[in-house]
């Protein structure tokens, strides 16, 4: 049902804000309350009151989305129905004000009601459509020019346009009202504004892509009124809950780099801490908007997507090759096609309307009315279409949520005739594929693979992620808040978007951090030991900083020492000073025999720390004894030999 202006944004520009703003407006008319208030702001640069006037110009209804598109941007064409002139500037309390109220009728047969919810004062102003009633003609949307003007000035002070939705009960065909997916971030920002906003308007069905580390508690302080906030948002019944990685991260380029099992690392994270924060995360369903897909993705993307659990896709409208076959927005769910027979059911969120989330910061409102106007002319392109069709919004990266903004969105889909609300899983679940004999099979544009991550990155990743897990399960019991945040600092360094020496400074964090985290297990063994005896056992000391316990494997090697009793001993590091002896037995004698000492975890592939022993041997050796007095003896008797065989020549010679 049609309402006067909303109250709850009527709050005028103060000072230094725009001088021209919509503080509120109808949302839509129909022909039982035919009714268009409208409320601006006026900011006090303009001068004062006394000077001041706004000035709004009422076009014809819009043919076609470039001519809805000219308008927004300040320039609407068409037919002109009504001059609406002179409509004071008032000051008060809350700064300056200027309103009216204009009743919209189809054509000047229609006697209007008298009396209802926002009804206009008697002697108001009249707008006649000029369509015959009832007939799917006079549903639509309307320009609305607003101009600020002053006494002898030759052009506005400011200007924007914003629109008339005029609706009646016929205007909805077979397939119903226009299905409208709303992506709504939620990250660290603006979590208040927008709990607040939703759960005024709780009957609105949203789909939310709440960002984990936003609510992660300890990566930082929760305030009493963040808290407060996601308590509400878990309350929504209509809402839906996406499924998220840790970071926002581009699967299609994970994949390319070799490293697909870090997506799986990066979902399962992210759910786990919209858990923590009391919320239920759906799966299925995965959302990028802001990566750029070519056909040269389409292999990783598919596998990506695999990785992630997911089997529906939105992606930007900008990443498709042209398709549809009629004049009208395309406004159906599709199989995306992959190549080599692989494929995913995908919508494409419309790039156009959702800029208008971001295009007019300072004027909220307006950009929400906007894009309702937006919302209402896709579908009034032909509302008795026989299938279903459907759209999504989500504003671009750095939007901040607004409340005046939110306010008027979701009070403007709120019981909207024309405009039905729902999750993206009730969008993929009721927009059917290919319907209004639009194709049901799409492609991605042509180009080749992005590059987002180098395959030195990927190889340091890939690394890491074999460190940090041979790490992970040497430690015994709970696993210890330390490794969680080297987990979640490794998964930051996979962050789409960030530029080749962002990512390089990202890793090298992670590193330094991980160093400093292994660095607390060290060997204390001396660097030097002395055996008396050919067999003896060398004391090795393993020290632990660390606060939870790890099992560890030490390992010596020698080519100068045997090892009776096997080089390895496992051992479990539950306290500050671990030791043990390990029994060697020298080859030979000698004073810098060196033995390697190395401490692995259980699986081997993470060297905590290495050491070389020297060793002085001053033990005789059996053997050699045998063998130097064999040596002596054999020289003694070739001496004798040689003795006597020259004393028996000298004998002769004489």
């Amino acid at each position: 049902m049609a309402t006067s202006a909303r109250a709850s944004a009527t709050t005028p520009a103060p000072a230094g804000d725009p001088l021209l703003t919509l503080a509120s407006q109808t949302p839509w008319v129909t022909p039982d309350q035919p009714w268009f208030n409208i409320a601006v702001g006026v900011g006090s640069a303009a001068g004062p009151a006394a000077g001041l006037h706004v000035n709004l110009t009422f076009y014809g209804r819009m043919n076609s989305g470039s001519q809805l598109q000219q308008a927004i941007n300040g320039s609407p064409s068409g037919g002109t129905l009504l001059h609406e002139n002179d409509v004071p500037v008032t000051s008060g309390s809350e700064g300056m004000t200027a309103s009216t109220c204009v009743t919209v009728l189809p054509d000047d047969t229609v006697t209007p009601p008298t009396a209802g919810p926002g009804a206009c004062a008697a002697g108001g102003s009249t707008l006649v459509l000029g369509c015959t009633p009832l007939t799917g003609r006079c549903g639509d949307v309307y320009a609305v020019s607003v101009a600020l003007e002053s006494p002898g000035s030759t052009s506005p002070l400011a200007r924007f346009t914003t629109f008339l939705t005029y609706q009646e009960p016929t205007a909805v065909g077979k397939g119903g009202p226009l299905s409208v997916g709303v992506v709504v971030p939620v990250g660290a920002n603006g979590v208040t504004t927008l709990a607040a906003a939703l759960s005024d308007h709780g009957d609105v069905a949203t789909t939310l892509a709440v960002r984990p580390a936003a609510v992660d508690p300890t990566a930082q302080a929760q305030s009493r009124e963040s808290l407060r906030a996601l308590g509400q948002l878990a309350a929504l019944d209509a809402t839906e809950v996406l499924g998220a990685s840790y970071v926002p991260v581009n699967v299609a380029a994970l994949a390319g780099a070799g490293i697909s099992g870090e997506i799986g690392a990066q979902v399962s994270r992210g759910n786990e801490l919209l858990r923590t924060a009391g919320l239920r995360p759906s799966g299925g369903t995965w959302v990028d908007t802001t990566s750029s897909f070519a056909q040269g993705d389409a292999t990783d993307l598919a596998t990506g997507l695999q990785e992630a659990g997911a089997s529906q896709l939105v992606l930007s409208d900008n990443d498709l090759a042209s398709g549809g076959e009629s004049n009208y927005t395309f406004a159906q769910p599709f199989t995306l096609d992959l190549g080599h027979g692989t494929a995913v059911t995908a919508v494409a969120a419309d790039s156009t309307l959702s800029s208008r989330f971001t295009a007019d910061p300072a004027n909220p409102v307006l950009g929400a009315e906007q894009l309702l106007a937006g919302l209402s002319f896709v579908h009034f392109e032909d509302p008795y279409l026989p299938e279903a069709r459907g759209v999504v919004i989500n504003p671009a990266p750095g939007w901040q949520p607004s409340g005046p903004f939110m306010e008027t969105l979701l009070g403007g889909l709120s019981g909207n005739p024309a405009l039905r609300p729902v999750t993206l899983s009730q969008l993929f679940a009721t927009v059917p594929l290919g319907g209004n004999h639009e194709p049901d099979t799409r492609q991605l544009q042509s180009g080749p693979a992005g590059h987002g991550i180098s395959h030195i990155s990927a190889d340091r990743i890939a690394l890491a992620r074999q460190q940090l897990s041979s790490f992970a399960k040497a430690v015994t019991g709970e696993p210890p808040p330390e490794l969680t945040t080297l987990s979640d600092l490794l998964l930051t360094t996979e962050a789409k978007g960030l530029s080749p020496s962002d990512r390089t400074a990202s890793l090298d964090g992670y590193e330094r951090a991980f160093a400093a985290e292994t660095g607390k297990i060290s060997l204390a063994t001396g660097e030097t030991v002395t055996f008396t005896a050919q067999r003896a056992s060398i004391p090795i000391t393993v020290l632990s900083a660390a606060s939870y316990p790890l099992r560890v494997v030490v390992t010596l090697a020698s080519d100068k020492f045997i090892f009776p009793d096997g080089n390895t001993r496992p051992l479990l590091l539950d306290r500050p000073t671990t030791s043990v002896r390990v029994t060697a037995q020298a080859r030979t004698s000698g004073d810098r025999l060196p033995i390697e000492i190395t401490l692995h975890t259980p699986n081997g592939q993470l060297l905590l720390a290495h050491s070389v022993l020297t060793v002085q041997s001053t033990a005789i050796s059996f053997v050699g004894v045998a063998l130097t007095i064999l040596a002596g003896a054999v020289l003694l008797a070739w001496w004798a030999r040689t003795w006597r065989r020259s004393r028996r020549r000298r004998l002769q010679a004489h």
